[in-house]
């Protein structure tokens, strides 16, 4: 997945995590795989941060490599103790801040509504094969944590059943139980109950024959712009094809 206006290039991972201490507020996981394939055709190769990590990452001289929620540069809510690549891909351990935002985000890790990572970064060497663009070396900037699910943003929303019902009345039944048990903060809540809504709405019209030219699909929801809706729906498509 590309997002250009960050200023970088993310690529997003699904591999997820390795252990979650809430005590401690340490969180061990991965922000990137290896060797895996995605739908631009991108392969990421063992060693591509090697560099970063030795250069930028936390026991380096100058650590620049932060740890966001949803690559939104102004929630850093952690702060990577550990970076390294194993056979497995990017692995990370941080520490939660102990603002609202790190201590939401520790939350979310432990309720499973953050389940994906995704990166940040700059392409240093390519070659494309005819098996796909193998990426060897990135200029790594930043690790996220996605409260959705990891999206290609430049992706039209199409394709509407591909949508499975009972894979998003389980992400519904889990945002309910995490919004009613109110331990989050006031900020986190609204992102929350916005999914909420979108995903009910989602619900409700995946019975509809999207095979009929004339029928209505729209997906506008009351206090929910058109975009938001949609970008649910892109989100989750593009889960259904990576899975």
């Amino acid at each position: 997945m590309y997002v250009k206006e960050l200023g970088f290039d993310v690529k997003t991972s699904s591999v997820g995590f390795k252990d979650i201490d809430t005590k401690k507020g340490i969180v061990v996981g991965y922000f990137s795989a290896f060797n895996s394939k995605d739908s631009d055709g991108d392969i990421i190769l063992p060693g591509a941060y090697a560099k970063s990590i030795k250069e930028r990452g936390p026991k380096s001289a100058k650590p620049r490599v932060k740890h966001l929620l949803d690559h939104n540069k102004t929630k850093a809510v952690a702060v990577i103790l550990e970076l390294e690549e194993d056979t497995t891909g990017l692995k990370y351990e941080s520490r939660a801040g102990r603002h609202k935002d790190g201590t939401d985000w520790l939350l979310m890790c432990e309720d499973g509504i953050i389940t994906e990572h995704s990166v940040g970064f700059e392409t240093i060497k390519e070659e494309k094969k005819a098996d796909g663009n193998h990426m060897s070396e990135l200029l790594l900037w930043e690790g996220s944590s996605l409260q959705a699910w990891g999206a290609n943003h430049n992706t039209p929303v199409t394709g509407i059943k591909e949508l499975k019902a009972a894979e998003l009345n389980d992400r519904f039944t889990l945002l309910e139980k995490c919004l009613r048990n109110g331990k989050y903060s006031d900020e986190a809540f609204p992102a929350i109950e916005k999914e909420l809504r979108a995903i009910k709405h989602l619900l409700s019209i995946l019975t509809i024959d999207t095979t009929e030219p004339d029928h209505n699909t729209d997906t506008t929801l009351p206090g929910l712009k058109n975009e938001e809706v949609s970008e649910v729906l892109t989100q989750f498509i593009n889960k259904q094809k990576v899975a």
